[in-house]
């Protein structure tokens, strides 16, 4: 319906691809602006976002009634986001992707930056690095994020890629939430006001029809280093320390 509203649906079928996550986004953003922010979409993004470090930075989030916090495919200088929700202390843009790929992107890398920091970065074109920047520009004096959503493959490709080339701005923070993920904590939701709930399973039969249940995220961000000799071990041992006994017989064995 928000889709429908904000004109962004086709008539003629010509952006089919666009039509499809635009309404995905509308349906899924707008559905949950009826219930209080700290009751859903705060918990699924931080129990679902990764890195975790952003989804700690989303959960110190208090907000009730959020449907003035969003806005949907704002105008910016560098291009048009899917929505951006706008805090007391924090900005995060939302890209979302469900049948298609980034709209753009180019060979700007600036991973030497990491190595040398007498190293200019140059601005890339790639939308993520384009709509950080608008969000950076919005944000001033904010925590500020940028959150894709995608299908499960897609957010590690697309998140690693940009992360690698280091072209989102300094002071914003890349993160992202598969579909996948969204629908695994939408089912963990069951809150007390069952019309808030009808909206949950209205959610999750959409997601389901999309098909993201076929999927299973598993995402590990562990906060400590796994030591070979505490964890486990790599080699073979000529003996083991372990030494037990049974008293137990089995029924119907003869005994000597």
């Amino acid at each position: 319906m928000i889709a429908e509203i904000k004109g962004k649906l086709s008539q003629t079928g010509y952006n089919l691809n666009e039509s499809l996550e635009d309404n995905l986004t509308g349906n899924f953003f707008g559905a949950l602006r009826y219930i209080p922010f700290d009751l859903a979409l705060r918990n699924i993004l931080v129990a679902g976002v990764y890195p975790s470090k952003v989804g700690d930075l989303i959960g110190k989030i208090s907000a009730d009634f959020w449907s003035d916090k969003i806005e949907f495919w704002p105008k910016a200088d560098e291009g048009e986001i899917d929505a951006l929700l706008n805090f007391d202390d924090t900005i995060i843009g939302i890209e979302v992707k469900y049948a298609s790929g980034l709209s753009s992107d180019d060979n700007i890398d600036n991973s030497s930056i990491v190595d040398n920091q007498s190293v200019e970065t140059e601005d890339s074109k790639n939308q993520l690095a384009r709509e950080s920047r608008d969000i950076s520009r919005k944000g001033a004096g904010k925590t500020k994020i940028l959150l894709f959503i995608a299908n499960s493959e897609s957010c590690r490709n697309v998140y690693n890629d940009v992360v690698n080339r280091n072209i989102i701005s300094n002071d914003v923070q890349l993160a992202y939430i598969s579909w996948q993920s969204i629908l695994v904590e939408l089912k963990k939701l069951k809150l007390d006001d069952r019309y808030y709930q009808v909206i949950i399973d209205d959610l999750i039969s959409l997601l389901m029809k999309k098909g993201f249940e076929s999927f299973k995220d598993m995402q590990v961000d562990f906060d400590v280093d796994i030591d070979q000799e505490k964890f486990y071990s790599f080699y073979p041992t000529d003996s083991s320390d372990s030494d037990f006994e049974s008293n137990s017989k089995i029924k119907g064995a003869n005994t000597l």
